[in-house]
Protein backbone atom coordinates (compact mmCIF):
# COMPACT_ATOMS: atom_id res chain seq x y z
CA UNK A 1 0.00 0.00 0.00
CA UNK A 2 3.00 2.45 1.06
CA UNK A 3 4.64 1.78 -2.14
CA UNK A 4 1.89 2.37 -4.48
CA UNK A 5 0.80 5.67 -2.54
CA UNK A 6 4.10 6.83 -2.65
CA UNK A 7 4.28 5.77 -6.93
CA UNK A 8 0.99 8.11 -7.43
CA UNK A 9 2.55 10.64 -5.41
CA UNK A 10 5.68 11.23 -7.23
CA UNK A 11 3.19 10.92 -10.66
CA UNK A 12 1.44 13.94 -9.23
CA UNK A 13 4.52 15.88 -8.30
CA UNK A 14 6.59 14.58 -11.87
CA UNK A 15 3.59 16.92 -13.88
CA UNK A 16 3.40 19.50 -11.48
CA UNK A 17 6.67 20.10 -11.92
CA UNK A 18 5.84 19.67 -15.48
CA UNK A 19 3.44 22.73 -15.07
CA UNK A 20 6.06 24.48 -13.09
CA UNK A 21 8.66 24.67 -16.14
CA UNK A 22 6.09 25.37 -18.86
CA UNK A 23 4.94 28.37 -16.50
CA UNK A 24 8.41 29.88 -16.20
CA UNK A 25 9.36 29.67 -19.68
CA UNK A 26 5.86 30.96 -21.06
CA UNK A 27 5.96 33.83 -19.11
CA UNK A 28 9.07 35.44 -20.19
CA UNK A 29 8.31 34.21 -23.57
CA UNK A 30 5.32 36.40 -23.28
CA UNK A 31 7.82 39.59 -23.46
CA UNK A 32 10.63 38.52 -25.55
CA UNK A 33 9.77 35.72 -27.22
CA UNK A 34 10.57 31.98 -27.52
CA UNK A 35 14.51 31.83 -26.36
CA UNK A 36 16.94 28.23 -26.38
CA UNK A 37 19.27 29.12 -23.98
CA UNK A 38 16.40 29.68 -21.00
CA UNK A 39 14.78 26.05 -21.92
CA UNK A 40 18.35 24.61 -21.74
CA UNK A 41 18.40 25.68 -18.27
CA UNK A 42 14.49 25.26 -17.42
CA UNK A 43 15.52 21.47 -18.80
CA UNK A 44 17.96 21.19 -16.27
CA UNK A 45 16.22 22.67 -13.47
CA UNK A 46 13.62 20.14 -14.19
CA UNK A 47 15.62 16.92 -14.31
CA UNK A 48 17.56 17.47 -11.01
CA UNK A 49 13.98 17.59 -9.64
CA UNK A 50 12.68 14.88 -10.57
CA UNK A 51 16.01 12.75 -9.87
CA UNK A 52 15.25 14.18 -6.17
CA UNK A 53 11.69 13.25 -6.02
CA UNK A 54 11.43 9.81 -7.88
CA UNK A 55 14.03 8.53 -5.30
CA UNK A 56 17.25 7.51 -8.22
CA UNK A 57 20.35 6.93 -7.11
CA UNK A 58 23.00 8.02 -10.06
CA UNK A 59 26.21 7.07 -10.19
CA UNK A 60 28.29 8.93 -13.32
CA UNK A 61 31.80 7.57 -14.29
CA UNK A 62 34.12 9.62 -16.84
CA UNK A 63 33.43 12.96 -18.00
CA UNK A 64 31.58 14.81 -20.58
CA UNK A 65 33.41 16.73 -24.04
CA UNK A 66 34.94 20.21 -23.65
CA UNK A 67 33.42 20.63 -27.17
CA UNK A 68 30.58 20.27 -29.65
CA UNK A 69 29.82 16.41 -29.55
CA UNK A 70 27.50 13.89 -30.90
CA UNK A 71 26.34 12.04 -27.82
CA UNK A 72 24.92 8.23 -28.58
CA UNK A 73 23.72 6.28 -25.57
CA UNK A 74 21.65 3.20 -25.13
CA UNK A 75 17.82 2.99 -24.72
CA UNK A 76 16.68 1.15 -21.46
CA UNK A 77 13.36 4.17 -20.63
CA UNK A 78 12.20 7.21 -20.91
CA UNK A 79 14.10 8.30 -17.90
CA UNK A 80 17.30 7.62 -19.77
CA UNK A 81 17.69 11.50 -20.99
CA UNK A 82 16.81 12.78 -17.55
CA UNK A 83 19.64 11.57 -16.29
CA UNK A 84 22.10 12.34 -19.20
CA UNK A 85 20.45 15.76 -19.00
CA UNK A 86 22.19 16.46 -15.17
CA UNK A 87 24.91 16.67 -16.63
CA UNK A 88 24.67 17.88 -20.19
CA UNK A 89 22.79 21.51 -20.22
CA UNK A 90 23.41 22.46 -24.12
CA UNK A 91 22.52 19.65 -25.70
CA UNK A 92 19.91 19.08 -28.58
CA UNK A 93 17.79 15.44 -28.05
CA UNK A 94 16.99 13.92 -30.58
CA UNK A 95 13.66 11.47 -29.86
CA UNK A 96 10.57 10.03 -32.02
CA UNK A 97 7.73 12.18 -33.04
CA UNK A 98 5.70 10.22 -31.10
CA UNK A 99 6.49 11.93 -28.37
CA UNK A 100 5.58 15.02 -29.44
CA UNK A 101 2.19 14.26 -29.14
CA UNK A 102 2.63 13.82 -25.30
CA UNK A 103 -0.05 15.63 -23.30
CA UNK A 104 2.37 18.61 -21.74
CA UNK A 105 5.31 16.44 -22.19
CA UNK A 106 5.19 17.10 -25.81
CA UNK A 107 5.13 20.85 -25.56
CA UNK A 108 7.24 21.10 -22.82
CA UNK A 109 10.14 19.01 -24.68
CA UNK A 110 9.16 21.06 -27.90
CA UNK A 111 10.19 24.54 -25.89
CA UNK A 112 13.61 23.18 -24.73
CA UNK A 113 16.11 21.71 -27.36
CA UNK A 114 14.20 18.32 -28.78
CA UNK A 115 14.90 17.44 -32.52
CA UNK A 116 11.72 15.43 -33.19
CA UNK A 117 12.29 12.50 -35.89
CA UNK A 118 9.81 10.74 -38.24
CA UNK A 119 12.20 8.07 -38.50
CA UNK A 120 10.05 6.08 -40.94
CA UNK A 121 10.24 9.40 -43.03
CA UNK A 122 13.58 9.57 -45.42
CA UNK A 123 12.67 13.32 -45.50
CA UNK A 124 12.15 13.58 -41.70
CA UNK A 125 15.28 12.02 -41.39
CA UNK A 126 17.55 14.32 -43.57
CA UNK A 127 16.09 17.15 -42.33
CA UNK A 128 16.89 15.52 -38.53
CA UNK A 129 20.30 15.53 -40.06
CA UNK A 130 20.77 18.96 -41.30
CA UNK A 131 19.84 20.14 -38.25
CA UNK A 132 22.08 18.61 -35.89
CA UNK A 133 24.43 19.63 -38.51
CA UNK A 134 23.34 23.38 -38.08
CA UNK A 135 23.10 22.82 -34.03
CA UNK A 136 27.13 21.49 -33.71
CA UNK A 137 27.65 25.31 -36.02
CA UNK A 138 25.96 26.73 -33.34
CA UNK A 139 28.35 25.49 -30.83
CA UNK A 140 25.60 23.12 -28.99
CA UNK A 141 26.34 19.23 -28.66
CA UNK A 142 23.64 16.32 -29.52
CA UNK A 143 22.26 13.18 -27.27
CA UNK A 144 20.73 10.56 -29.98
CA UNK A 145 19.71 6.99 -29.19
CA UNK A 146 20.91 5.40 -32.42
CA UNK A 147 18.98 1.94 -31.54
CA UNK A 148 15.53 3.68 -32.16
CA UNK A 149 13.97 2.05 -29.43
CA UNK A 150 14.05 0.72 -26.39
CA UNK A 151 16.37 -2.52 -25.44
CA UNK A 152 15.64 -5.33 -22.79
CA UNK A 153 18.87 -7.50 -23.33
CA UNK A 154 22.41 -7.26 -21.42
CA UNK A 155 24.15 -5.82 -24.81
CA UNK A 156 22.76 -2.53 -26.72
CA UNK A 157 20.49 -3.31 -30.31
CA UNK A 158 22.41 -2.47 -33.52
CA UNK A 159 23.28 1.30 -33.72
CA UNK A 160 21.42 2.95 -36.87
CA UNK A 161 24.29 4.38 -39.06
CA UNK A 162 22.89 7.65 -39.89
CA UNK A 163 24.20 9.30 -36.35
CA UNK A 164 27.65 8.50 -37.92
CA UNK A 165 27.63 8.92 -40.84
CA UNK A 166 26.59 12.79 -39.77
CA UNK A 167 29.23 12.84 -37.52
CA UNK A 168 32.01 11.71 -40.26
CA UNK A 169 30.74 14.59 -42.59
CA UNK A 170 31.23 17.44 -40.52
CA UNK A 171 34.04 16.26 -38.83
CA UNK A 172 32.59 16.16 -35.08
CA UNK A 173 33.68 13.49 -32.39
CA UNK A 174 31.07 10.81 -31.49
CA UNK A 175 31.00 10.75 -27.53
CA UNK A 176 29.43 6.85 -26.17
CA UNK A 177 27.49 6.84 -23.55
CA UNK A 178 26.41 3.43 -21.42
CA UNK A 179 23.26 3.31 -18.95
CA UNK A 180 22.32 0.79 -17.44
CA UNK A 181 19.25 0.30 -14.36
CA UNK A 182 19.91 -2.74 -11.42
CA UNK A 183 16.49 -4.06 -11.99
CA UNK A 184 15.52 -5.13 -15.52
CA UNK A 185 11.54 -4.35 -14.72
CA UNK A 186 13.01 -0.19 -14.44
CA UNK A 187 13.17 -0.84 -18.69
CA UNK A 188 9.77 0.51 -20.46
CA UNK A 189 9.84 -1.72 -23.58
CA UNK A 190 6.51 -3.96 -23.17
CA UNK A 191 4.07 -2.29 -25.83
CA UNK A 192 1.06 -3.18 -24.16
CA UNK A 193 1.96 -1.14 -20.95
CA UNK A 194 1.36 2.31 -21.02
CA UNK A 195 3.85 4.96 -19.93
CA UNK A 196 1.43 5.33 -16.56
CA UNK A 197 1.16 1.74 -15.63
CA UNK A 198 5.07 1.65 -16.14
CA UNK A 199 5.65 4.97 -14.04
CA UNK A 200 3.67 3.44 -11.04
CA UNK A 201 5.36 -0.17 -11.33
CA UNK A 202 8.76 1.61 -11.55
CA UNK A 203 8.71 4.00 -8.87
CA UNK A 204 6.55 2.79 -5.74
CA UNK A 205 10.18 1.74 -4.62
CA UNK A 206 12.12 4.06 -2.28
CA UNK A 207 15.00 4.23 -4.56
CA UNK A 208 15.93 3.57 -8.55
CA UNK A 209 19.63 2.35 -8.98
CA UNK A 210 21.12 3.82 -12.42
CA UNK A 211 24.64 4.19 -13.90
CA UNK A 212 25.82 6.23 -16.23
CA UNK A 213 29.01 6.27 -17.87
CA UNK A 214 31.06 8.44 -20.71
CA UNK A 215 33.33 6.95 -22.85
CA UNK A 216 36.53 8.61 -24.97
CA UNK A 217 35.99 10.96 -27.91
CA UNK A 218 36.02 9.18 -31.21
CA UNK A 219 36.38 9.99 -34.59
CA UNK A 220 36.60 8.35 -37.83
CA UNK A 221 35.71 8.84 -41.83
CA UNK A 222 34.84 5.68 -41.76
CA UNK A 223 31.11 5.44 -40.96
CA UNK A 224 30.86 1.50 -40.43
CA UNK A 225 34.33 1.53 -38.27
CA UNK A 226 33.02 4.14 -35.69
CA UNK A 227 29.63 2.65 -35.48
CA UNK A 228 31.26 -0.68 -34.39
CA UNK A 229 33.56 1.26 -32.13
CA UNK A 230 31.00 2.84 -30.35
CA UNK A 231 29.07 -0.22 -29.70
CA UNK A 232 31.48 -2.18 -28.58
CA UNK A 233 32.68 0.67 -26.35
CA UNK A 234 28.73 0.56 -24.87
CA UNK A 235 28.32 -3.21 -25.06
CA UNK A 236 31.79 -3.44 -22.91
CA UNK A 237 30.31 -1.34 -20.42
CA UNK A 238 26.69 -2.33 -19.97
CA UNK A 239 28.28 -5.88 -19.11
CA UNK A 240 30.63 -4.59 -16.49
CA UNK A 241 28.07 -2.08 -15.11
CA UNK A 242 25.48 -5.18 -14.69
CA UNK A 243 28.55 -7.28 -13.04
CA UNK A 244 28.33 -4.09 -10.60
CA UNK A 245 25.26 -4.69 -9.76
CA UNK A 246 25.37 -8.41 -8.95
CA UNK A 247 23.99 -9.32 -12.24
CA UNK A 248 20.72 -8.10 -14.31
CA UNK A 249 17.84 -10.52 -15.20
CA UNK A 250 17.38 -9.35 -18.88
CA UNK A 251 14.58 -11.28 -20.06
CA UNK A 252 16.19 -11.40 -24.06
CA UNK A 253 19.88 -12.30 -25.68
CA UNK A 254 18.73 -11.70 -29.02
Amino acid sequence: MMGILRAYFRMFTFFIFVVMCLVEYLIPALFWGRNLERGFRIRSRFAHRVRFFLGVDLEIQGQKHDKPAIYVCNHRTYYDPAAVLLDLVRVMVVAKMEISHWPLLGYAMDLTGIIFVQRESQDSRKATREAMAEAVNKNLSILIYPEGTTGDRPISLDFRPGTFATAAKIGVPVVPLAIEYAEAGDAWVRTDQSFLNHFLQCYRKKRTKVKLRYGPPMMDEDVDRLRASCKAWVDKNLLEMQAEFGGVPWPSTV
